[in-house]
Order: C-alpha cells, then structure tokens, then sequence
C-alpha cells in the first residue's frame, strides 16, 4: 500500500529540509573562513621560508668568507712574510 503525503508531513519534511540547509550554509560559511585563514597562514610560512633561506645563502657566504680569512691568517703566522727582504 502506497503512503499518503498530507500537508503536515509535507510542512514537516520542508521545515526539516530549510533547517538541514540552514546548517548547511553555516558549515559553508565556516569553512570559508577556515580556507582563508589557512591560505593566510601558508603565505606567511611561505614568506618565512623565503626569509629564512635569505638568511640560510647569507650565513653560508659568511662562512666561507671566515675561511678565507682564517686560512690567510694561518699562512701568516705558518709562512710570515720576509722582514726587511730577509727571510
């Protein structure tokens, strides 16, 4: 036996259906707001990975440049220049 539909199960069913939309167009609304703080926060990781790679190139050109100093100063005290075009 085919079921009936009365209007106050028709009125039920579309007050259900609004309320489900309802709560759907908030969980919407919220995730929007989720996507957008996260597309915010990996722009700022992404401005500080490229801040910290800036600083990663400048540190290792530092380095090297200490080296250079080091290993000119260790052939100084090593092979000291002639005094006097004496050796």
């Amino acid at each position: 036996m085919a079921q009936r539909w009365t209007d106050e199960m028709l009125d039920k069913m579309a007050e259900e259906n609004a309320h489900a939309f309802r709560e759907l167009r908030e969980a919407i609304s919220r995730l929007e707001t989720q996507v957008s703080a996260n597309t915010q926060a990996i722009h700022e990781l992404r401005e500080g990975q490229a801040m910290m790679m800036q600083i990663i190139m400048q540190q290792q050109t530092n380095i090297e440049e200490l080296r250079q100093d080091t290993r000119r100063i260790l052939d100084d005290l090593i092979n000291p220049p002639p005094m006097n075009g004496h050796r």
